[in-house]
């Protein structure tokens, strides 16, 4: 297939989620290239993938995580020459008409790096899930309009902070100038950071409101799981330390791990839930190191008047694990 246009999935044990949303691509207005990028799942999401001929497979040996997985995919589509570069998650079913309204959205708009739309909850479409990032006053990343009632939803198209890694729609170019996804973040807060970082270079994140998407929020690791909240709040220290002013980033974080650690991992124990005590113990302990380095590094390229050059067009060791099959269409 010729095409401008290509999307990336990235898959963990997905395999129940897979078909709706690769039929929901496949009904897409305008023609797109889709390659499942598979983070070692054992579930049979290979077999699910072999019966959709179109879809290319790219199975790793392992679970890289959404953002190392992401970038395999980004690069394959940059090397063929892609203008656009969609990410939708497997948990995702987006409408016929979602890639055409990033599109020209993205065209009427070139100062647009990446571009998002309306994302409804898959099992309550009434309700909106986001229309885009914001930030809490602890540089915390929230959803924008999340749980609001959609006919209620006055937002029109325009500028965001950020877009959501679950459904967004990227410009080639401006990932090539911007840089990919910061494999140190694994899972969550990599699309703000991405989102940022397009800020700091000129460009733009945009809401497009006719671009529409349903979401079965919380599938990929469960809502409210260990896993969860150690990556949510392992990832907010570093991002506020990568980002958030530095009085934030020197006083404020420290004091938040110290929060995970000693408040947090305590409450939930007394509630008599051991494994997300670990979870706020760990990512207490991980997120202050993890910032400590980041906020490191910021007072370095800030010396140095440079920008943070984050997740290279070309892989790294890092971000470029074994590949165990790959298989085109």
């Amino acid at each position: 297939m010729v095409t401008d246009t290509w999307i990336v999935v990235v898959n963990w044990n997905g395999a129940a989620l897979l078909p709706s949303c690769l039929r929901a691509l496949a009904r897409s207005c305008r023609p797109v290239r889709v390659i499942v990028v598979d983070n070692g799942s054992t579930d049979g999401s290979a077999e699910v993938v072999r019966s959709f001929p179109d879809v290319e497979w790219i199975g790793l040996e392992q679970n890289t995580g959404f953002a190392v997985a992401s970038n395999i995919g980004f690069r394959k589509a940059l090397d063929a020459g892609a203008r656009w570069i969609g990410m939708v998650n497997p948990d995702v079913e987006v409408e016929p008409g979602w890639v055409d309204a990033l599109v020209v959205a993205g065209e009427a708009h070139p100062e647009a790096a990446l571009l998002g739309g309306l994302l409804v909850f898959g099992d309550d479409p009434d309700r909106v899930n986001s229309t885009g990032l914001e930030l809490d006053r602890f540089w915390r990343i929230r959803d924008r309009d999340f749980g609001a009632p959609v006919a209620e939803l006055i937002r029109p198209d325009g500028p965001s902070l950020g877009v959501t890694g679950g459904a967004a729609l990227a410009r080639a170019d401006a990932l090539r100038a911007i840089g990919l996804f910061d494999p140190a973040y694994y899972a969550y807060y990599e699309d703000a950071d991405l989102s940022l970082r397009a800020g700091e270079h000129g460009f733009r994140c945009w809401y497009v409101p006719a671009a529409r998407a349903r979401h079965g929020f919380g599938k990929s690791f469960g809502p409210g799981s260990p896993k969860q909240k150690y990556l949510l709040a392992r990832n907010h220290l570093r991002f506020a330390a990568t980002h958030g002013p530095l009085a934030i980033a020197i006083l404020i974080v420290p004091l938040l791990a110290l929060a995970r650690m000693l408040v947090k991992a305590p409450l939930e124990l007394i509630r008599g839930r051991s494994a997300s005590a670990k979870a706020h113990l760990k990512a207490g302990a991980d997120g202050a190191k993890a910032a400590a380095e980041a906020l490191r590094a910021r007072l370095l390229l800030r010396a140095l008047g440079s920008f943070p050059s984050v997740g290279p067009a070309k892989p790294s060791a890092v971000d470029e694990p074994r590949r165990s099959t790959e298989r085109s269409p």
